[in-house]
């Protein structure tokens, strides 16, 4: 608050509390409400902060007074009766005295708040508080009558808390009468100036406070007479004619501006009439004065009704206030006059009711017998009518109310004038208008209050005499202007042809609805009068249709009309119906084309509703059809016959009709294929039953052929279907055959990729099954859907169901039948084992022998013999019948429990044909095959899904392994409903047995055994009771096994739970015992090789249960076969290596040549690709060579000198070797490709810098199309660059030469990519990802590089333009392109992340999407740091203003920052190594501000610096630096300045760098100053004006400051050289000195 403000309150505070002085001393100590009121003593309160409440109650500001009140709510609140009896006495005195004033506040809140306080403080003191009712029971009670609801209800809730019954309220009225008439004395006898202060409060503010108080106090006034009776009103009778006898200022509110008070005033009254009616009497010509001379020519918005309601009730019990007590110059009559013609003002529609009565009820005189003031009254009542304002629902009343009055005046003029002015004048108009609107006669418009206007046309009837005649007259007149309307309406090549047969139709609507209205009122009289004028117009009708060719169908309309509205006006005359039917027998067959051809067909429809019409009707209707099918096929045609089928009374005959059948039949196929007539034909044939049996069938048959996506007239058989569902949903299960079609191809919709369409076929589907009915357990529905899904199960095409729908139907049949599913709702094990065995006579993918556990068990597969190759169904996203089968039992399984119902055989089965496809499908996925289980690996869809189903597969076969807890037992029952033991046990007899020989199928049934082992293991543990036992059971699990699949799934599954079995471990030692005893060229060392492996899985390298001069001996001998065997057996090389990974740890303390001949082995591997590509045949022989050779390395730390100088020896050779494979060609990236190259990629990382023999081998591989490639080559590459750079920054300094990027990595910068080359954002393609790592490749060149090198870089990436194809690409990505940039908040990329891209932890450990926004946003920060310059340039020049607006505000928010802190920190660090100045120089002083991003330099000159400021913008870099001076000495203005041009263009130009400018500017400041001496005078170089000596002496060549020689001249009165004292010629020099300049 300003002083100002305070100033104010305070001096308006002392006002209002200065009680005696002056002249307010008497105001304020005779009124409570005026704001001039004394304030009370609050000394007596003993809470300080109800003082303080009370005090701020005295504040202008109602937020003030708001929380005041609150606070002395929460204080009572706070002291409840039952807490010390209440709030203390004191309070409440204050109270009372601010309770009045408080009431009436402008603020609502503050109102409101003041009724809640009181009663609060009413439940705090109780009867302590009833000394003080009377001074406050008139604001109380006056709330009640607030005009704001919440305010009223705050003061009704605090009254009506004790006073909760009419009693106890006219009780408490009448003990509180005198103070009741005391407040509402004191309230009329207060103006506004009283009330408000007019020094703070408005105008307007101040009558709104006033009228609040008339009218609050008025009506409680009224409230306190209307309740109290009248024996007790006596009591105080002269208190009441005190305020009530009289009193101008009280009754002239009734034309007050405020409509609250206008309606409490006349409310006053009309109580005044009841209970004070001598108050009243005794002052009839104030009342009339102010009620009708006043009150009726003022405005009463909002409170008409209540002074009609109040006139009257006055003019029934003094009618003589409207004659004798009337004394205004103006007559009664014209004030009510102008009362009238401003209409209701806002009342409802009993006001005109009231205004009818008053009329009415006018005594004699009032009203004259001059027809043109009453005529003139009545355009005023009009006026009123058709006012703008008024609400058109009070038209009905109104016009009545007009009527009424109208037939009252009709009695006071003579027959003369009724039949000359006021019929003609007064009424008449209205049926005109009615009929014939016009806007000009727009006060005589009636609206749809027909019954109103047939009242007023009995009213002309019942004139007498002559007004009769004069009705006729004007009736005929309208009856002949209809005609010629319809007889002359526009033809048909008229432009508004349509506009002019409308407006007669509408004229047609209205004559006959108040024909009907006659008929319905019955009145004899209007009858006679309308019915033969009707009649006549319908004949002029006829003929007119007949003459005009049915063209003008507006003549039509007014016959269709009149039979619709009025047919006994038609019946009652045999004329006219004779001329109506002999009209449509002749003319109809004719005219049905015409444009009146609609309206003709209801004509003929309501033909038939008339007595004794029926078989006319069905022969005229025949005869039209006939005559319509005669003719050749239109849509007018269509349109005919759709409307005279629309009956239900001519199903019949229509089915009868063959012509028409075979019509029906044509229009429904053309309504297929979308024709709009047929449709509407079709529909209405459909839902009129105008079809024959014969001919619905035919139509289903139609819709149902065209139910396919590849017909065109899809759309509209759906349409069809869904109107028959509607309409006759019965046509569809006439048929089970057609039901079930129907069901089969409405599923095959729900599946298209049409949303729509599927939607609606899916919601017709519904609808048909619905309307099927409930059915017994083997219904046709049920057996359909059970066919539906054996078909669709056993047969793949384009047009099968999908899997989800086959499982939501197959769902539906086990609901029906909960206790006994159909076993028929699985697929056929026969057929679906068919179906594999092409898939399972392939040979699987060698490169398999690389992924654990099985790896080596594929090499002992043969191809199966005669398998034909036959190209397998799919379905159309490229699923065979056994994936289909496969999906669909898992997703059945998955989401029924079907375990404990169905047959175990069944169950055995199909989780058997479960655990094949789900290795095949597993496979496919792994080795990315195509044409085999589905169709592509390259559609994500498909993968997708398949990936799903091998998920959900494993649930199942893990829930079923996990409820077989007895699944090592033999006992044959279950012990438990879901028990699935015995199912288990079976299960693993027949994989064992399927897994005997060495076919794909056997591979594949060991590798589904291993599995659920495996699970089984999970799920139970393996107990060794027992397990000895089990295990010899088997018979696999030795030496001499014929079933070498089976039992390496057995080992595998058991894995580690086999350790301590000594089965195991002999069968171990022996293997060991036969391994070394083996040769290479045997054909039972591959499988001998494989079983040792599945059996050395079982154990840790540290923990083989054998002999170590055993290992040693199966190690030699292994390692014998090693000299060709990467060439001669990859196979047999594959599991070698296997097998060394766990034999050689175990013997790692042994010493020997062994060590020597692995390595060897390992690099051999390496080097024997006599082709430049990785094949699949090879690559477990690469893998497992891999892997051993980083166990070797890893052990090459240990105390093992022979394996330790083997490793050194061979380590250039490894090196060589790994580069080697690494540049080797690659098909496609496959599970196990990316298994080699991970673990390829590791050792390449492994290799030291020193060991890369040529860097240029591995830029291509930056941008090869595997992954772990591009990472090993990036690694290598970043690994070595930072010397590479070192050498290349040295030798272009030597040699004076311009530094170059490689050739071969610029060239993986030129093919830049698109949004096009990402398929799915969460993917980050190779492509793309090489080029960025390239770009990452070309910025880490920058990092150690000398100045003069990024220089160079910089100019070549800008000439070539690199950079602006890679920022173009990069903000469509990041999403600036679309304004919508990446948020690095909510994406987590922190500073950090920015700053530095970790290529192996965003491999790791990040998603695609984020491992590639992460590199674009390092590679935009490494933009911006190290050629800030090219990124300025293309934002400069960036065409998309949208874009460049992102990136700029990007930049701000993420990067500016990072990018100036590491500026501000180079800078730092620049000048901390500055090479100490000559010694005639001196150090630029640098200082660096990181809170203003500012950089200070100076150089000192003679004491004083002279210094300039570099700014770095909010958006920098994409802004440049601005660079201004703040100190200039020793030179001039235009020089500083030209210095300050030439240090920001060198940042400008010489790509941002700070420091280069920082360079240019001590280098002109130094070479500026180099030579300057001091001057002779002031012995200083800077004089006072900062410049240095410019004035030479031509004699002894001296320089001097210019005002240190005109201080000395000054003070020598000479103008002589200081030093030689010969004449100074001050103004040569200066001449000579410019022309120098110049």
């Amino acid at each position: 608050m300003s002083k100002r403000q305070f100033k104010s309150q305070a001096s308006s505070s002392r006002v209002a509390s200065g009680a005696g002085f002056g002249g307010f001393g008497s105001t304020s100590s005779g009124s409570t409400l005026s704001y001039l009121t004394e304030p009370p003593n609050l000394s007596a309160i003993s809470d300080a902060n109800v003082v303080v409440a009370f005090k701020n109650l005295s504040k202008k500001d109602g937020t003030t007074k708001s929380k005041a009140l609150e606070d002395l709510r929460a204080y009572v609140q706070a002291h409840p009766f039952e807490l010390d009896g209440g709030v203390e006495d004191a309070v409440l005195e204050a109270w009372v005295k601010f309770y009045p004033r408080i009431s009436i506040d402008n603020s609502r809140r503050v109102r409101e708040l003041s009724h809640i306080l009181q009663f609060e403080l009413l439940k705090s003191a109780r009867k302590r508080m009833e000394k003080y009712i009377p001074k406050i029971v008139g604001s109380w009670l006056g709330g009640t009558y607030d005009r704001d609801r919440a305010v009223a209800r705050a003061a009704n809730d605090g009254t009506k808390s004790f006073l909760d019954t009419t009693a106890k309220m006219a009780l408490f009225f009448k003990r509180c009468e005198s103070p009741i008439i005391d407040y509402a004395q004191e309230a009329l006898g207060e103006t506004a100036q009283t009330l408000s202060d007019e020094r703070t409060m408005s105008a307007d503010d101040m009558q709104a406070k006033y009228f609040r108080v008339i009218g609050s106090s008025i009506s409680l006034f009224s409230n306190l007479l209307g309740i109290l009776d009248k024996d007790t009103i006596l009591k105080h009778q002269e208190k009441y004619e005190g305020i009530l006898s009289g009193n101008k200022k009280l009754w002239a509110f009734a034309s007050c501006e405020d409509a609250f008070v206008r309606r409490a005033i006349d409310q006053l009254m009309l109580v005044c009439l009841i209970k004070l009616p001598a108050v009243i009497e005794s002052g009839l010509e104030l009342v009339s004065h102010t009620f009708i001379a006043e009150a009726l020519k003022s405005s009463q918005t909002t409170s008409a009704f209540q002074l009609l309601n109040l006139l009257v009730s006055l003019t029934s019990k003094y009618p003589e206030v409207w004659t004798s007590s009337y004394k205004a110059k103006k007559s009664p009559l014209s004030r009510l006059r102008t009362f009238v013609e401003k209409g209701s003002q806002g009342g409802p529609p009993d006001y005109w009711t009231k205004l009818g009565m008053l009329v009415l009820g006018l005594p004699d005189g009032v009203l004259p017998s001059e027809s043109d003031v009453l005529l003139e009254f009545l355009r005023a009542f009009r006026r009123g009518i058709s006012n703008r304002e008024e609400p058109r629902t009070n038209a009905g009343v109104a016009w009545a109310t007009y009527f009424s009055i109208a037939d009252r005046f009709i009695t006071l003029l003579s027959p003369e004038a009724v039949q000359e002015k006021l019929l003609p004048e007064g009424i008449f108009p209205v049926f005109e208008q009615y009929l014939h609107p016009t806007p000009s006669n727009d006060s005589w418009a009636i609206g749809t209050n027909i019954s109103t206007l047939a009242k007023g046309l009995g009213l002309c009837v019942s004139v007498k005499g002559d007004g009769k005649t004069a009705l006729k007259d004007e009736w005929a007149r309208l009856e002949k202007d209809f005609t010629s309307k319809i007889l002359t309406s526009l033809p048909e090549q008229s432009k508004d042809y349509n506009a002019s047969q409308t407006a007669v139709i509408a004229i047609s609507h209205r004559w006959f609805k108040l024909l009907a209205e006659v008929l319905k009122a019955d009145q004899p009289d209007t009858r006679d009068l309308l019915v033969p004028s009707s009649q006549r117009i319908i004949t002029a009708c006829l003929g007119s249709m007949v003459s005009r060719n049915g063209k003008p169908y507006s003549a039509a309309a007014t016959v269709e009309s009149a039979l619709r509205l009025t047919p006994t006006a038609v019946g009652s005359s045999p004329e006219t119906l004779a001329a109506v039917e002999s009209f449509l027998e002749n003319e109809l067959p004719t005219l049905i084309l015409s444009p009146s051809g609609p309206y003709l067909v209801s004509i003929l429809n309501l033909f038939r509703t008339l007595p004794d019409k029926k078989a006319s009707f069905e022969s005229i209707w025949q005869s039209t059809i006939d005559g319509l099918l005669a003719l050749p096929e239109t849509s007018s045609q269509s349109q005919a016959i759709a409307k005279l089928i629309a009956n239900d009374a001519v199903s019949k005959i229509s089915q009868e009709n063959s012509g028409l059948q075979e019509f029906l039949l044509h229009g429904n196929a053309k309504a297929i294929q979308g024709n709009p007539d047929a449709r509407a034909l079709s529909e209405a044939a459909i839902t009129f039953r105008s079809l024959s049996s014969a001919t619905s069938a035919k139509v289903l048959d139609r819709v149902l052929a065209a139910l396919d996506t590849r017909d065109s007239g899809l759309d509209g058989a759906l349409k069809s279907l869904e109107f028959i569902s509607k309409s006759q949903p019965g046509l569809l299960n006439t048929q089970s055959s057609i039901h079930v079609t129907l069901i089969t191809k409405l599923l095959g919709l729900t599946e298209i990729s049409d949303s729509t369409l599927a939607s609606r076929a899916n919601t017709l589907r519904a609808i048909i099954e619905k309307s099927s009915g409930p059915t017994d357990s083997e219904t046709p529905h049920q057996s359909s859907l059970v066919h539906v899904v054996r078909e669709n199960l056993e047969t793949a095409g384009p047009q099968s169901l999908t899997i989800e729908t086959l499982v939501q139907q197959a769902s539906k049949v086990i609901a029906d039948a909960p206790g006994s599913p159909p076993t028929a709702i699985f697929p056929d094990t026969r057929i679906w084992s068919e179906a594999l065995l092409p898939l399972l006579g392939q040979a699987p993918n060698p490169a398999l022998g690389v992924m654990r556990p099985f790896a080596g068990s594929v090499f002992l597969v043969t191809q199966s013999s005669t398998i034909p190759n036959t190209r397998p169904a799919r379905d159309i996203n490229g699923y065979s019948i056994p994936l289909r089968m496969a999906m669909y039992t898992t997703a059945l399984l998955l989401h029924e429990d079907l375990s404990d119902l169905l047959p175990e055989e069944l169950q055995v089965e199909l989780y058997y044909l479960l655990a094949l496809s789900s290795e095949l499908a597993n496979d496919q996925i792994d080795l990315l095959e195509d044409n085999k289980l589905f169709v592509s690996h390259q559609d994500p869809d498909a993968v997708a899904e398949v990936r799903q189903f091998l998920i959900n597969a494993h649930e199942i076969l893990g829930d079923a392994a996990g409820n077989a807890n007895f699944w090592r037992d033999h006992a044959g029952a279950k012990q438990s409903p879901q028990d699935t033991s015995p199912v288990v046990r079976l299960l693993i007899s027949k994989l064992l047995e399927a897994s005997s020989t060495n076919t794909p199928f056997a591979y594949y049934s060991s590798k589904a055994l291993g599995g659920l082992i495996q699970a089984l293991v999970s799920a139970h543990g393996w107990q060794n009771d027992g397990s000895e036992a089990w295990l010899t059971k088997l018979d696999i699990l030795k030496t001499s096994t014929n079933n070498i699949l089976g039992a390496s799934a057995v080992l595998i599954g058991l894995e580690d739970s086999l350790r301590s079995s000594k089965m195991i471990n002999t069968l171990c030692n022996r293997l060991i015992s036969d391994v070394a005893g083996a040769k290479a060229q045997s054909e039972k060392t591959l499988g001998l090789l494989v079983l040792l492996n599945s059996v050395l899985s079982v154990y840790d390298e540290e923990d083989l249960p054998v002999a170590n001069n055993r290992l040693v001996f199966a190690v030699k001998q292994i390692l014998s076969w090693t000299e060709d065997l990467a060439v001669a057996d990859a196979q047999l090389a594959s599991e070698a290596c296997r097998a060394l990974q766990k034999l050689l740890p175990a013997i790692k303390d042994v010493y020997g040549s062994y060590w020597e001949t692995t390595f060897d082995f390992c690099v051999s591997i390496w080097e024997s690709n006599e082709d430049a590509a990785l094949s699949n045949e090879r690559l477990p022989m690469i893998g497992m060579s891999l892997k051993l050779y980083s166990i070797l390395q890893k052990m090459a730390d240990d105390d093992n000198d022979d394996l330790k100088e083997a490793f050194e020896l061979s380590r250039e050779q490894a090196c060589d070797g790994l580069v080697k494979l690494l540049k080797l060609d690659r098909s496609k990236e496959t599970q196990p490709l990316e298994f080699v190259d991970t673990m390829l990629s590791r050792q390449v990382t492994k290799i030291p810098a020193d060991r890369i023999k040529d860097l240029t081998e591995f830029y291509p591989l930056v941008a090869s199309d595997f992954r772990m490639v591009q990472s090993a080559a990036f690694d290598v590459l970043h690994k070595a660059l930072p010397k590479v750079q070192q050498e290349l920054s040295v030798n272009v300094l030597l040699d004076g030469t311009t530094a170059q990027l490689p050739l071969e990595l610029l060239s993986l910068l030129l093919n830049t990519p698109s949004v096009q080359d990402i398929p799915d954002p969460s993917e980050f393609p190779s492509s793309i990802r090489g080029y960025l790592l390239s770009w990452l490749i070309v910025y880490e060149s920058y990092t150690t590089a000398s100045l003069k090198v990024r220089n160079d870089y910089s100019e070549l990436l800008k000439t070539e333009n690199y950079i602006g194809p890679l920022l173009n690409f990069m903000f469509v990505i990041l999403g600036h392109s679309d304004a919508d940039p990446l948020n690095l908040e909510r994406a987590r990329i922190d500073s950090s992340m920015i700053r530095h891209y970790d290529m192996w932890k965003a491999n790791d450990s990040e998603s695609n999407e984020r491992s590639m926004n992460w590199l674009l946003v390092n590679i935009y920060y490494l933009c911006l740091n190290y050629t800030p310059g090219l990124v300025r340039t293309w934002w400069f020049s960036c065409d998309s203003r949208q874009t460049s607006l992102a990136v700029d505000s990007w930049t701000q928010k993420f990067f500016s920052p990072l990018v100036v802190e590491d500026t501000l920190d180079e800078v730092e660090k620049w000048a901390a190594n500055q090479e100490p100045p000559a010694d005639d120089e001196k150090d630029l002083v640098i200082k660096v501000s990181k809170r203003s991003r500012e950089i200070f330099a100076g150089y000192e000159v003679d004491e004083l610096m002279m210094q300039i400021v570099i700014r770095f913008p909010d958006n920098y870099p994409l802004e440049g630096v601005k660079v201004e001076g703040l100190n200039r000495v020793a030179v001039t203005e235009k020089k500083w300045l030209s210095w300050l041009r030439n240090t920001q263009g060198v940042i400008t130009f010489s790509n941002g760098s700070i420091i280069d400018g920082l360079t240019a500017f001590q280098k002109n400041v130094t070479g500026a100053l180099k030579g300057h001496t001091e001057c002779a005078i002031c012995y200083s170089i800077i004089g006072p004006d900062k410049k240095t000596p410019d004035k030479r002496c031509q004699t002894c060549n001296n320089l001097f400051h210019s005002n240190c020689l005109y201080k000395w001249f000054s003070s020598s009165n000479q103008s002589t050289c200081p030093l030689c004292r010969n004449p100074f010629n001050y103004g040569v020099d200066t001449a000579r000195r410019r022309r120098g300049e110049e």
